[in-house]
Order: C-alpha cells, then sequence, then structure tokens
C-alpha cells in the first residue's frame, strides 16, 4: 500500500512540476513551432508530401524541458516520432536521461514496453510465446542482408530453435523495385495463417536473386503453387484486391514509431540489433538475451 502512495504521490507531484513549467517557462511561438517542424523533416529526411505536424508538447519536470510529438501523414500512414527540447529551445534529443534513476532498471522497463508492442503481430511468429528469447525482426524482401539473417536463424539448431520466438515484421524500402509488392503477397499468406507466412518467406529469400519487378507476379504465383498450406484462390483474390495492405501499412507505422528506418533491425529480448555478421555473432546474442537478469 505504502508503494502505491508513493508512486501516487510522484505522479501528482510530476503533474504539479509540469503546470509550474508551463506557467513560467516560454512558450513556443509559431514561428519557433515552425523551424522545429523543418528542421526534423530535414534532419529524418522526409519527404515534402508528408504532412508533418507538432501535434503535442509536454513539460517534463519544473526545468522548462519538454517532450515534443511529432506526426506526418503520408501515403504509408502515420509517421510519428517524439523528442525531448532543451530549457533553452535550441537543443532536440531522443532522449532524457535522469540520473536519479538506475540504468539497468529503466532499460529492463523500456525493453518490456517495447517488447510489448513489437511482439503483437502474431500472424508472422513462430515459436512458444513463452519461449526465453524472442527475436523481433524488421525485413525487406528484397534486402540481401535480410536473406542472409534468415539463413543464419536457419542454421541455429532445432534444439535452439525450441527455446526462441520469431517475429516478423513488414518493413520494404522504397529503393528496392518489388519489395513491397513481396511484402504484400507474404501478408496475404499472413492472413490466412502462420504456417502459409512462414511457407512463403522460406520460398521468397532463397530465390531472392531469380526474382525482379518485371518477373515478381508469376514467380509469387509460382511459390504458391509449390505452398500446401496457401489456399491459392484466396492468395491470388487477395492479392489482385491489395487486401493484405493493412497488415503491410501497419508494420511500417510500427517501424516510423520506434524510428527503424534499416534492415534488417532485430530487437533480441528488446535489445536493439541493427545487422548481424554471422551465425557465431547470433549465438552469442542469444545467450546473452538468456541470462539478462529477470
Amino acid at each position: 500500500m505504502l508503494k502505491i502512495i508513493r508512486s501516487r504521490l510522484a505522479v501528482l507531484l510530476l503533474g504539479i512540476g509540469s503546470s509550474v513549467a508551463a506557467q513560467n517557462c516560454p512558450p513556443l511561438d509559431p514561428s519557433r513551432r515552425l523551424a522545429l517542424i523543418n528542421y526534423v523533416r530535414k534532419e529524418y529526411k522526409l519527404d515534402k508530401s508528408l504532412n508533418l505536424a507538432l501535434t503535442n508538447e509536454r513539460f517534463i519536470g519544473t526545468d522548462c524541458y519538454r517532450e515534443l510529438t511529432f506526426e506526418g501523414r503520408g501515403w504509408a500512414g502515420t509517421w510519428r516520432l517524439k523528442l525531448f527540447l532543451s530549457p533553452d529551445q535550441r537543443y532536440l534529443s531522443d532522449q532524457l536521461l535522469d540520473t536519479a534513476s538506475d540504468p539497468e532498471q529503466e532499460e529492463r522497463r523500456k525493453n518490456e514496453i517495447l517488447m510489448a508492442g513489437l511482439s503483437q503481430n502474431k500472424g508472422s511468429s513462430k515459436g512458444r510465446e513463452d519461449a526465453s528469447v524472442t527475436i523481433v525482426e524488421f525485413s525487406d524482401f528484397e534486402c540481401p542482408y535480410c536473406r542472409q539473417l534468415a539463413e543464419l536463424i536457419d542454421e541455429l539448431p532445432q534444439v535452439r530453435m525450441d527455446e526462441i520466438r520469431i517475429v516478423f515484421h513488414h518493413l520494404p524500402l522504397s529503393m528496392h523495385r518489388w519489395a513491397r509488392a513481396a511484402a504484400e503477397a507474404a501478408a496475404c499468406a499472413q492472413l490466412q495463417s502462420s504456417e502459409a507466412f512462414w511457407a512463403i518467406h522460406d520460398q521468397i529469400f532463397p530465390h531472392q536473386d531469380g526474382i525482379s519487378a518485371d518477373n515478381f507476379q508469376s514467380k509469387i504465383m509460382e511459390f504458391a503453387r509449390l505452398t500446401n498450406a496457401l489456399d491459392r484462390s484466396a492468395f491470388r483474390s487477395c492479392l489482385e484486391n491489395q487486401m493484405s495492405l493493412g497488415l503491410v501499412f501497419r508494420d511500417i507505422n510500427l517501424a516510423s514509431a520506434n524510428n527503424i528506418t534499416a534492415t534488417p533491425t532485430l530487437f533480441i529480448n528488446g535489445r536493439r540489433v541493427s545487422g548481424v555478421k554471422d551465425a557465431t555473432e547470433l549465438r552469442e546474442l542469444i545467450r546473452a538475451a538468456e541470462n539478462q537478469t529477470p
């Protein structure tokens, strides 16, 4: 009970502190808000067609630090980013570190929140939900490094795979000509079952070098014919009517919300990993995740 009271008191004090800050700190005038929006657009190389806005401003404590939320809407849905602004309104940062907190506990808390959000897409996952290690990947079917990662995961001994859960998220990059079509196709399989998704996944990556924007449609139907877990008629209808776009956009939005712009990007029990060189490194990362302090 004492812990609950202390927690509520902390929330109350934070609210009071934010209110005091709001009264004593200079507001963001329209010209400064516009300057911040333009800076974020340039810094993150956002397309001019993205309708970017500063949608929320929240004070942190009593020192005039602010948490700013930037949102933009485009063809891929909503792009969202949170940044912290210094009291003099000059410096932006994606982190505001509190030296009064325990860094290890704070990291574990953030990892738990992150994994809860990234792991909710179960249609493209495999492995036990209570596995000791969860690997979340953002991947592009045309990306050669993503293919390499798929091969490294396949090389893991089956006894290890029984202890690992894999969650796949689509992130087709605009530089790749057939990546989005592949994401839509795999997502069509995903709408049918997890088994169908992984069957298509395991067809596309090994044949990556033989696929082009011109032959993709014939290739994907060839893969579909080889996939027993797939209802091919429903799969074709899904492709023709772009019924899987919602799944693809959901993953793209999830990537944007977590500042993920490259593939493959991994989260192993919440720890972010930008690519894996070889099977040895992957095994070491998995072993480290298993040994994390609960």
